[in-house]
């Protein structure tokens, strides 16, 4: 049986987490690094790129707020 994995939880996690994955993926654009399949790796890439921008533009809206990491 397949398992459905369509949510990844964000809870105690800050605008600068996200931001810091973006820089990472820029200096990676920079440095020219890749594997694997080079048209496959740059539509990831570019994927990958859009997604952590709309999360970094949603996260710095103020009216925004991310729940704290549940304690357990």
């Amino acid at each position: 049986m397949a398992i459905v994995m369509d949510t990844v939880s964000i809870k105690g996690l800050r605008t600068t987490h996200f931001e810091q994955l973006f820089h990472l993926l820029k200096r990676n654009e920079r440095d020219g690094e890749y594997y694997g399949n080079r048209a496959q790796y740059d539509k990831r890439h570019a994927e990958l790129k859009e997604w952590l921008e709309s999360l970094i533009d949603m996260a710095r809206d103020p009216g925004v707020i991310i729940p704290k990491k549940d304690i357990k």
